[in-house]
Protein backbone atom coordinates (compact mmCIF):
# COMPACT_ATOMS: atom_id res chain seq x y z
CA UNK A 1 0.00 0.00 0.00
CA UNK A 2 2.78 2.35 0.92
CA UNK A 3 4.53 1.70 -2.39
CA UNK A 4 1.26 2.30 -4.25
CA UNK A 5 0.72 5.56 -2.38
CA UNK A 6 4.27 6.64 -3.15
CA UNK A 7 3.85 5.85 -6.85
CA UNK A 8 0.54 7.74 -6.88
CA UNK A 9 2.23 10.72 -5.25
CA UNK A 10 5.07 10.61 -7.81
CA UNK A 11 2.54 10.47 -10.67
CA UNK A 12 0.67 13.51 -9.31
CA UNK A 13 3.90 15.48 -8.97
CA UNK A 14 4.92 14.41 -12.48
CA UNK A 15 1.55 15.48 -13.92
CA UNK A 16 1.75 18.84 -12.15
CA UNK A 17 5.25 19.40 -13.52
CA UNK A 18 4.09 18.48 -17.03
CA UNK A 19 1.11 20.83 -16.70
CA UNK A 20 3.33 23.65 -15.42
CA UNK A 21 5.83 22.97 -18.20
CA UNK A 22 3.11 23.04 -20.86
CA UNK A 23 1.64 26.21 -19.36
CA UNK A 24 5.07 27.88 -19.35
CA UNK A 25 5.64 26.75 -22.93
CA UNK A 26 2.29 28.27 -23.99
CA UNK A 27 3.07 31.55 -22.23
CA UNK A 28 6.48 31.75 -23.92
CA UNK A 29 4.90 31.00 -27.28
CA UNK A 30 2.25 33.68 -26.75
CA UNK A 31 4.90 36.18 -25.70
CA UNK A 32 6.94 35.68 -28.88
CA UNK A 33 3.85 35.62 -31.13
CA UNK A 34 2.67 38.86 -29.57
CA UNK A 35 6.11 40.45 -29.93
CA UNK A 36 6.33 39.25 -33.55
CA UNK A 37 3.00 40.91 -34.38
CA UNK A 38 3.98 44.21 -32.75
CA UNK A 39 7.42 44.06 -34.40
CA UNK A 40 5.65 43.64 -37.73
CA UNK A 41 3.69 46.84 -37.08
CA UNK A 42 6.92 48.71 -36.32
CA UNK A 43 8.75 47.39 -39.39
CA UNK A 44 5.77 48.23 -41.61
CA UNK A 45 5.46 51.73 -40.11
CA UNK A 46 9.19 52.43 -40.53
CA UNK A 47 9.39 51.07 -44.10
CA UNK A 48 6.32 52.87 -45.40
CA UNK A 49 7.19 56.14 -43.65
CA UNK A 50 10.72 56.20 -45.12
CA UNK A 51 9.38 55.42 -48.59
CA UNK A 52 6.73 58.12 -48.34
CA UNK A 53 9.11 60.81 -47.03
CA UNK A 54 11.70 59.91 -49.71
CA UNK A 55 9.03 60.22 -52.39
CA UNK A 56 7.93 63.61 -51.06
CA UNK A 57 11.52 64.87 -50.99
CA UNK A 58 11.97 63.84 -54.64
CA UNK A 59 8.75 65.61 -55.63
CA UNK A 60 9.83 68.75 -53.78
CA UNK A 61 13.21 68.76 -55.54
CA UNK A 62 11.58 68.27 -58.95
CA UNK A 63 8.86 70.82 -58.35
CA UNK A 64 9.79 73.17 -55.47
CA UNK A 65 6.72 75.04 -54.20
CA UNK A 66 4.97 75.70 -50.85
CA UNK A 67 2.35 72.98 -51.47
CA UNK A 68 4.97 70.24 -51.95
CA UNK A 69 6.75 71.47 -48.82
CA UNK A 70 3.51 71.19 -46.82
CA UNK A 71 3.02 67.63 -48.13
CA UNK A 72 6.57 66.74 -47.10
CA UNK A 73 6.10 68.16 -43.60
CA UNK A 74 2.81 66.31 -43.26
CA UNK A 75 4.42 63.03 -44.28
CA UNK A 76 7.27 63.57 -41.83
CA UNK A 77 4.84 64.35 -38.99
CA UNK A 78 2.52 61.42 -39.76
CA UNK A 79 5.44 59.04 -40.24
CA UNK A 80 7.11 60.06 -36.99
CA UNK A 81 3.83 59.67 -35.10
CA UNK A 82 3.19 56.26 -36.66
CA UNK A 83 6.68 54.91 -35.94
CA UNK A 84 6.68 56.32 -32.40
CA UNK A 85 3.27 54.87 -31.65
CA UNK A 86 4.32 51.46 -33.00
CA UNK A 87 7.54 51.51 -30.97
CA UNK A 88 5.69 52.35 -27.74
CA UNK A 89 3.24 49.52 -28.35
CA UNK A 90 6.11 47.11 -28.97
CA UNK A 91 7.76 48.11 -25.68
CA UNK A 92 4.42 47.72 -23.89
CA UNK A 93 4.05 44.19 -25.27
CA UNK A 94 7.53 43.26 -24.01
CA UNK A 95 6.69 44.45 -20.51
CA UNK A 96 3.19 42.97 -20.47
CA UNK A 97 3.16 39.68 -18.60
CA UNK A 98 -0.61 39.28 -18.39
CA UNK A 99 -2.01 36.03 -19.71
CA UNK A 100 -4.96 35.84 -22.07
CA UNK A 101 -7.48 33.24 -23.09
CA UNK A 102 -6.57 31.03 -26.04
CA UNK A 103 -10.23 30.36 -26.89
CA UNK A 104 -13.18 32.75 -26.83
CA UNK A 105 -16.11 32.06 -24.56
CA UNK A 106 -19.33 32.29 -26.56
CA UNK A 107 -22.93 31.77 -25.53
CA UNK A 108 -25.08 29.12 -27.22
CA UNK A 109 -26.61 31.55 -29.74
CA UNK A 110 -23.25 32.90 -30.90
CA UNK A 111 -21.93 29.37 -31.35
CA UNK A 112 -25.02 28.49 -33.40
CA UNK A 113 -24.58 31.57 -35.61
CA UNK A 114 -20.89 30.86 -36.24
CA UNK A 115 -21.64 27.21 -37.03
CA UNK A 116 -24.27 28.22 -39.60
CA UNK A 117 -22.00 30.82 -41.20
CA UNK A 118 -19.05 28.43 -41.38
CA UNK A 119 -21.25 25.73 -42.95
CA UNK A 120 -23.05 28.32 -45.11
CA UNK A 121 -26.48 27.35 -43.74
CA UNK A 122 -29.07 30.09 -43.65
CA UNK A 123 -30.62 31.43 -40.47
CA UNK A 124 -34.07 32.98 -40.40
CA UNK A 125 -34.47 36.51 -38.98
CA UNK A 126 -36.26 34.99 -35.99
CA UNK A 127 -33.19 32.86 -35.28
CA UNK A 128 -30.68 35.71 -35.62
CA UNK A 129 -30.82 39.36 -36.66
CA UNK A 130 -28.38 41.13 -38.99
CA UNK A 131 -26.77 42.73 -35.95
CA UNK A 132 -26.30 39.39 -34.16
CA UNK A 133 -24.85 37.69 -37.24
CA UNK A 134 -22.41 40.50 -38.01
CA UNK A 135 -21.27 40.85 -34.39
CA UNK A 136 -20.72 37.10 -34.04
CA UNK A 137 -18.53 37.13 -37.15
CA UNK A 138 -16.62 40.26 -36.16
CA UNK A 139 -16.05 39.20 -32.55
CA UNK A 140 -14.57 35.87 -33.65
CA UNK A 141 -12.26 37.49 -36.20
CA UNK A 142 -11.24 40.23 -33.77
CA UNK A 143 -10.40 37.65 -31.09
CA UNK A 144 -8.23 35.79 -33.61
CA UNK A 145 -6.54 39.08 -34.54
CA UNK A 146 -5.57 39.83 -30.94
CA UNK A 147 -4.92 36.23 -29.80
CA UNK A 148 -2.19 34.72 -31.98
CA UNK A 149 -2.84 31.14 -30.85
CA UNK A 150 -6.52 31.17 -31.80
CA UNK A 151 -7.42 30.29 -35.39
CA UNK A 152 -10.90 31.24 -36.51
CA UNK A 153 -12.74 28.70 -38.66
CA UNK A 154 -14.33 31.53 -40.62
CA UNK A 155 -12.96 31.76 -44.16
CA UNK A 156 -12.72 35.06 -46.02
CA UNK A 157 -14.03 34.32 -49.53
CA UNK A 158 -12.86 35.84 -52.78
CA UNK A 159 -15.22 38.48 -54.13
CA UNK A 160 -15.73 39.52 -57.71
CA UNK A 161 -15.81 43.29 -57.37
CA UNK A 162 -13.60 46.33 -56.84
CA UNK A 163 -13.74 48.11 -53.48
CA UNK A 164 -14.17 51.88 -53.69
CA UNK A 165 -12.80 53.38 -50.48
CA UNK A 166 -14.16 56.85 -49.73
CA UNK A 167 -12.91 58.73 -46.67
CA UNK A 168 -14.35 61.62 -44.70
CA UNK A 169 -13.49 64.74 -42.74
CA UNK A 170 -9.85 64.00 -41.89
CA UNK A 171 -8.75 63.30 -45.50
CA UNK A 172 -6.33 66.22 -45.61
CA UNK A 173 -4.68 65.45 -42.26
CA UNK A 174 -3.63 61.84 -42.80
CA UNK A 175 -1.40 60.48 -45.53
CA UNK A 176 -3.63 57.55 -46.49
CA UNK A 177 -7.42 57.09 -46.74
CA UNK A 178 -9.27 55.70 -43.74
CA UNK A 179 -9.22 51.88 -43.57
CA UNK A 180 -6.76 51.54 -46.47
CA UNK A 181 -4.58 49.34 -44.28
CA UNK A 182 -7.51 47.00 -43.78
CA UNK A 183 -8.35 46.96 -47.49
CA UNK A 184 -4.70 46.24 -48.36
CA UNK A 185 -4.90 43.25 -46.03
CA UNK A 186 -7.97 42.03 -47.95
CA UNK A 187 -6.11 42.49 -51.21
CA UNK A 188 -3.16 40.44 -49.97
CA UNK A 189 -5.48 37.74 -48.64
CA UNK A 190 -8.02 37.45 -51.46
CA UNK A 191 -6.61 39.41 -54.39
CA UNK A 192 -9.51 41.90 -54.42
CA UNK A 193 -8.88 45.19 -56.23
CA UNK A 194 -9.49 48.56 -54.62
CA UNK A 195 -9.38 52.23 -55.55
CA UNK A 196 -9.45 55.39 -53.41
CA UNK A 197 -11.23 58.30 -55.13
CA UNK A 198 -10.18 61.64 -53.72
CA UNK A 199 -12.74 63.48 -51.60
CA UNK A 200 -12.12 66.76 -49.81
CA UNK A 201 -12.79 66.52 -46.10
CA UNK A 202 -13.85 70.14 -45.67
CA UNK A 203 -15.79 70.60 -48.90
CA UNK A 204 -19.55 70.38 -49.26
CA UNK A 205 -21.39 67.19 -50.07
CA UNK A 206 -22.41 68.71 -53.40
CA UNK A 207 -18.76 69.29 -54.31
CA UNK A 208 -17.64 65.80 -53.27
CA UNK A 209 -20.52 63.95 -54.93
CA UNK A 210 -19.56 65.57 -58.24
CA UNK A 211 -15.91 64.69 -57.65
CA UNK A 212 -16.83 61.05 -56.93
CA UNK A 213 -18.92 60.99 -60.09
CA UNK A 214 -16.07 62.23 -62.28
CA UNK A 215 -13.58 59.72 -60.85
CA UNK A 216 -15.88 56.68 -60.94
CA UNK A 217 -17.16 57.46 -64.43
CA UNK A 218 -13.56 57.69 -65.62
CA UNK A 219 -12.63 54.43 -63.86
CA UNK A 220 -15.57 52.51 -65.36
CA UNK A 221 -14.78 53.89 -68.81
CA UNK A 222 -11.34 52.28 -68.46
CA UNK A 223 -12.71 49.14 -66.72
CA UNK A 224 -16.23 48.62 -68.12
CA UNK A 225 -16.58 45.01 -66.96
CA UNK A 226 -16.00 45.71 -63.26
CA UNK A 227 -18.57 45.98 -60.47
CA UNK A 228 -17.98 48.36 -57.58
CA UNK A 229 -18.62 48.02 -53.85
CA UNK A 230 -18.43 51.39 -52.10
CA UNK A 231 -17.04 51.33 -48.55
CA UNK A 232 -17.38 54.79 -47.01
CA UNK A 233 -16.18 56.19 -43.72
CA UNK A 234 -17.52 59.21 -41.83
CA UNK A 235 -18.62 62.06 -44.14
CA UNK A 236 -17.62 59.88 -47.08
CA UNK A 237 -20.83 57.93 -46.49
CA UNK A 238 -22.94 61.09 -46.79
CA UNK A 239 -21.09 62.10 -49.97
CA UNK A 240 -21.67 58.60 -51.37
CA UNK A 241 -25.41 58.67 -50.65
CA UNK A 242 -25.76 62.00 -52.46
CA UNK A 243 -23.80 60.63 -55.42
CA UNK A 244 -25.97 57.49 -55.61
CA UNK A 245 -29.21 59.47 -55.49
CA UNK A 246 -28.02 61.68 -58.36
CA UNK A 247 -26.54 58.92 -60.56
CA UNK A 248 -29.15 56.18 -60.21
CA UNK A 249 -28.73 54.76 -63.72
CA UNK A 250 -24.95 54.48 -63.42
CA UNK A 251 -25.20 52.98 -59.94
CA UNK A 252 -27.73 50.31 -60.92
CA UNK A 253 -25.44 49.20 -63.74
CA UNK A 254 -22.02 49.26 -62.06
CA UNK A 255 -22.41 49.40 -58.26
CA UNK A 256 -23.50 46.44 -56.13
CA UNK A 257 -23.72 48.13 -52.74
CA UNK A 258 -22.73 50.73 -50.19
CA UNK A 259 -21.30 50.00 -46.73
CA UNK A 260 -20.91 52.93 -44.36
CA UNK A 261 -18.81 53.01 -41.18
CA UNK A 262 -19.47 55.77 -38.62
CA UNK A 263 -21.15 57.96 -41.24
CA UNK A 264 -23.58 60.68 -40.10
CA UNK A 265 -26.35 59.40 -42.36
CA UNK A 266 -28.85 61.60 -40.53
CA UNK A 267 -26.37 64.40 -39.90
CA UNK A 268 -24.55 65.55 -36.80
CA UNK A 269 -25.82 67.46 -33.80
CA UNK A 270 -22.35 69.00 -33.29
CA UNK A 271 -22.98 71.67 -35.94
CA UNK A 272 -25.74 73.03 -33.67
CA UNK A 273 -23.39 73.28 -30.70
CA UNK A 274 -23.32 76.63 -28.89
CA UNK A 275 -19.58 77.06 -29.60
CA UNK A 276 -20.08 76.84 -33.36
CA UNK A 277 -23.22 78.96 -33.15
CA UNK A 278 -21.23 81.66 -31.39
CA UNK A 279 -18.43 81.50 -33.95
CA UNK A 280 -20.90 81.54 -36.85
CA UNK A 281 -22.35 84.84 -35.68
CA UNK A 282 -19.56 86.37 -37.70
CA UNK A 283 -21.80 85.70 -40.73
CA UNK A 284 -23.93 88.60 -39.50
CA UNK A 285 -21.19 90.77 -41.01
CA UNK A 286 -21.46 89.15 -44.45
CA UNK A 287 -22.09 92.53 -46.09
CA UNK A 288 -18.86 93.92 -44.66
CA UNK A 289 -16.11 94.56 -47.24
CA UNK A 290 -13.47 92.74 -45.20
CA UNK A 291 -15.76 89.71 -44.78
CA UNK A 292 -16.49 89.63 -48.52
CA UNK A 293 -12.83 89.93 -49.42
CA UNK A 294 -11.77 87.07 -47.12
CA UNK A 295 -14.77 84.91 -48.04
CA UNK A 296 -13.97 85.22 -51.75
CA UNK A 297 -10.46 83.97 -51.07
CA UNK A 298 -11.24 81.09 -48.75
CA UNK A 299 -14.26 79.53 -47.04
CA UNK A 300 -12.69 80.19 -43.64
CA UNK A 301 -15.71 78.98 -41.60
CA UNK A 302 -16.59 76.07 -43.92
CA UNK A 303 -20.22 77.15 -44.34
CA UNK A 304 -21.10 74.55 -46.96
CA UNK A 305 -19.28 71.83 -45.01
CA UNK A 306 -21.22 72.62 -41.83
CA UNK A 307 -24.50 72.66 -43.73
CA UNK A 308 -23.76 69.28 -45.34
CA UNK A 309 -23.22 67.65 -41.96
CA UNK A 310 -25.90 69.40 -39.95
CA UNK A 311 -28.65 67.22 -38.54
CA UNK A 312 -31.26 69.70 -39.67
CA UNK A 313 -30.13 69.54 -43.31
CA UNK A 314 -29.02 65.92 -43.74
CA UNK A 315 -31.89 64.23 -41.86
CA UNK A 316 -34.42 66.14 -43.98
CA UNK A 317 -32.44 65.43 -47.15
CA UNK A 318 -32.41 61.69 -46.48
CA UNK A 319 -36.14 61.55 -45.79
CA UNK A 320 -36.87 63.47 -49.00
CA UNK A 321 -34.43 61.55 -51.19
CA UNK A 322 -34.17 57.97 -49.92
CA UNK A 323 -36.67 56.83 -52.58
CA UNK A 324 -34.25 58.13 -55.25
CA UNK A 325 -31.52 55.74 -54.13
CA UNK A 326 -30.97 52.77 -56.49
CA UNK A 327 -33.10 49.86 -55.29
CA UNK A 328 -30.99 46.95 -56.57
CA UNK A 329 -28.04 47.86 -54.31
CA UNK A 330 -27.48 46.64 -50.77
CA UNK A 331 -26.98 49.24 -48.04
CA UNK A 332 -25.26 48.46 -44.73
CA UNK A 333 -24.46 50.83 -41.89
CA UNK A 334 -22.22 50.34 -38.87
CA UNK A 335 -21.94 52.72 -35.91
CA UNK A 336 -19.14 53.09 -33.36
CA UNK A 337 -19.09 53.90 -29.66
CA UNK A 338 -16.28 54.80 -27.28
CA UNK A 339 -16.01 56.22 -23.79
CA UNK A 340 -13.81 59.29 -23.48
CA UNK A 341 -10.96 57.28 -21.89
CA UNK A 342 -11.05 54.74 -24.75
CA UNK A 343 -10.59 57.39 -27.41
CA UNK A 344 -7.74 58.87 -29.40
CA UNK A 345 -6.49 62.13 -27.83
CA UNK A 346 -8.25 64.15 -30.53
CA UNK A 347 -11.48 62.30 -29.83
CA UNK A 348 -11.12 63.01 -26.13
CA UNK A 349 -10.96 66.72 -26.93
CA UNK A 350 -14.07 66.56 -29.12
CA UNK A 351 -15.92 64.76 -26.34
CA UNK A 352 -14.91 67.56 -23.94
CA UNK A 353 -15.95 70.42 -26.22
CA UNK A 354 -18.87 68.74 -27.99
CA UNK A 355 -20.30 66.53 -25.28
CA UNK A 356 -23.33 64.42 -26.17
CA UNK A 357 -25.69 62.38 -24.05
CA UNK A 358 -26.12 59.91 -26.92
CA UNK A 359 -23.82 56.96 -27.62
CA UNK A 360 -21.05 58.24 -29.89
CA UNK A 361 -17.51 57.64 -31.10
CA UNK A 362 -16.26 61.14 -30.29
CA UNK A 363 -17.62 62.66 -33.51
CA UNK A 364 -20.78 60.91 -34.72
CA UNK A 365 -23.78 59.91 -32.58
CA UNK A 366 -24.50 56.23 -33.16
CA UNK A 367 -28.23 56.79 -33.71
CA UNK A 368 -27.43 59.10 -36.65
CA UNK A 369 -24.98 56.58 -38.16
CA UNK A 370 -27.71 53.96 -38.67
CA UNK A 371 -30.50 53.87 -41.23
CA UNK A 372 -33.98 54.97 -40.05
CA UNK A 373 -36.82 52.45 -39.89
CA UNK A 374 -38.50 53.78 -43.02
CA UNK A 375 -35.48 52.83 -45.17
CA UNK A 376 -34.77 49.20 -46.02
CA UNK A 377 -31.06 49.27 -45.26
CA UNK A 378 -29.22 46.73 -43.13
CA UNK A 379 -28.02 48.13 -39.82
CA UNK A 380 -25.10 46.08 -38.50
CA UNK A 381 -25.28 47.55 -35.02
CA UNK A 382 -22.87 49.45 -32.79
CA UNK A 383 -19.38 48.17 -32.00
CA UNK A 384 -16.56 49.49 -29.83
CA UNK A 385 -14.25 51.98 -31.49
CA UNK A 386 -13.46 55.71 -31.62
CA UNK A 387 -13.71 57.80 -34.78
CA UNK A 388 -10.03 57.44 -35.73
CA UNK A 389 -9.80 53.63 -35.81
CA UNK A 390 -9.41 53.84 -39.58
CA UNK A 391 -6.00 55.55 -39.51
CA UNK A 392 -3.05 53.46 -40.63
CA UNK A 393 -1.31 53.92 -37.24
CA UNK A 394 -4.33 52.60 -35.33
CA UNK A 395 -3.90 49.26 -33.55
CA UNK A 396 -7.60 48.63 -34.00
CA UNK A 397 -8.36 45.48 -35.98
CA UNK A 398 -9.32 47.09 -39.28
CA UNK A 399 -8.47 43.78 -40.89
CA UNK A 400 -11.08 41.91 -38.84
CA UNK A 401 -13.68 44.62 -39.42
CA UNK A 402 -13.41 44.47 -43.21
CA UNK A 403 -13.13 40.69 -43.25
CA UNK A 404 -16.35 40.57 -41.21
CA UNK A 405 -18.10 42.73 -43.82
CA UNK A 406 -17.00 40.44 -46.64
CA UNK A 407 -18.00 37.24 -44.83
CA UNK A 408 -21.36 38.68 -43.73
CA UNK A 409 -22.23 40.02 -47.19
CA UNK A 410 -21.19 36.78 -48.87
CA UNK A 411 -23.18 34.73 -46.34
CA UNK A 412 -26.25 36.90 -47.02
CA UNK A 413 -25.65 36.42 -50.77
CA UNK A 414 -25.20 40.17 -51.32
CA UNK A 415 -21.64 40.00 -52.67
Amino acid sequence: MRLDNFNSYINKVDNKMKTSSQSLEREIKRFFLKRKRRSGFLVNATTQSIEEVSSRISQLIQNPNPYQLILLLRSMLNGTTWVGHSYVRLLASLLDRSSFSTNPEYDKKTKTILKHVIENKRLSYKEATNVEIFKAIFNDLEFAHHSPEYKSKLVVPEINCTIVLISGVFNEIFSTPAFERGVKHLQEKTGVKYICPKAHGTKSTEFNSKSIKEQLFKYIKQNPSEKLWIVSFSKGGVDSLHFLSQEKEFAEKYIIGLSTIASPILGSEHTNHRILKAINKIHNFSNNKVYKFVDNKVDFLFKDFQKSLSNEFQAKWFKRNYTKLPKNLFYTALALEAQWYESHIWMILTKVFFSSESINDGIVDAENALYPDYFKGRNLGIIKGHHLIGTRSSFYSQEALLEAHVIYLKYMKLL
